[in-house]
C-alpha cells in the first residue's frame, strides 16, 4: 500500500502546470475511535502544509505535522487528493461543497499511511473549508487503527 501511496504522490505531482494554484492548508483532527491496546494515546492532530491544486481536480500537498496526546511528536506529512469535477452540493445560493477522497502518508516513528474522505465547502473566493475523515495504519500500535475526524482551511 505505501508504495501505491507513493507512486501516485510521484504521479501526480509531476503533472505541475503554470495554470496549477498554490494554498495553505491548516487541519485539526481528533480521535473519534482508537484501539484500546493502546500504550499510548493520540488525541488529536494539526497539520500544515502547502497543497497544489491542478486544473484535472488533483491536489497535492506536503507540510509537518504535530501529535498532541501523552507524548508530543512532529512528522513530515505527504498526500494527495481527488476532488469532484462537479460541486456534489450546494448549501446556499453561491456556496458549493466538492467532494474528495485522498491518501497519505506521515513519517511519526513508525510509517503511518491513511486514507481519507471529505468535503470541501467554499466559504469565500479565497477561502475553503474541509470537513474529513482518515483512518491511520502503521506498524506501530501507537497510531495503527485511529479513526479521525477533521477539519481544515484553505486560503
Amino acid at each position: 500500500m505505501r508504495s501505491l501511496v507513493l507512486a501516485a504522490l510521484v504521479l501526480f505531482s509531476a503533472q505541475a502546470a503554470a495554470e496549477n494554484q498554490y494554498a495553505s492548508l491548516v487541519t485539526f483532527e481528533s480521535t473519534a475511535a482508537r484501539p484500546t491496546t493502546d500504550e499510548r494515546n493520540v488525541t488529536s492532530i494539526v497539520n500544515t502544509a502547502m497543497e497544489l491544486i491542478s486544473p484535472s481536480n488533483v491536489s497535492v500537498y506536503g507540510g509537518f505535522s504535530f501529535v498532541v496526546g501523552e507524548s508530543f511528536e512532529s512528522a513530515v506529512v505527504l498526500g494527495t487528493r481527488f476532488y469532484s469535477a462537479t460541486p456534489a452540493f450546494q448549501l446556499f445560493p453561491g456556496i458549493p461543497m466538492w467532494s474528495y477522497i485522498g491518501a497519505g502518508i506521515a513519517t511519526y516513528d513508525e510509517l503511518t499511511y491513511y486514507p481519507e474522505a471529505g468535503f470541501r465547502v467554499a466559504t469565500s473566493d479565497a477561502t475553503r473549508l474541509d470537513v474529513f475523515i482518515k483512518i491511520l495504519n502503521s506498524k506501530s500500535d501507537v497510531y495503527d487503527k485511529h479513526f479521525m475526524v477533521g477539519a481544515g482551511l484553505t486560503f
